[in-house]
C-alpha cells in the first residue's frame, strides 16, 4: 500500500500537470511539455473545458488524499 505521504505528492503533482495542461489549451501560457499528456475528449468538444474537468477530478482526489487519516497499526 502506498505511504499517505507519498501518495500525496504524487497527487500534487497530477494535479499540477492537469493544471498546466489546461493553461496550455486554454491560453497557451504554460510549459510546452504538459500540452503531450493523453486525455479522451470524446465527450467534450471544447478540448480546454475537458482539461478543466481533468483538473477539477485531480483536485478532488488530493482533496480526498488530504482528509484521509494514517492508518496506524
Amino acid at each position: 500500500m502506498e505511504a499517505l505521504d507519498k501518495k500525496r505528492a504524487r497527487l500534487r503533482s497530477e494535479l499540477q500537470q492537469a493544471y498546466s495542461a489546461w493553461m496550455v489549451t486554454s491560453e497557451g501560457r504554460a510549459s510546452p511539455g504538459a500540452a503531450q499528456i493523453p486525455i479522451d475528449i470524446s465527450g467534450c468538444p471544447d478540448p480546454a473545458k475537458a482539461r478543466w474537468f481533468d483538473y477539477l477530478a485531480a483536485k478532488q482526489r488530493l482533496v480526498l488524499a488530504y482528509a484521509e487519516r494514517p492508518v496506524t497499526v
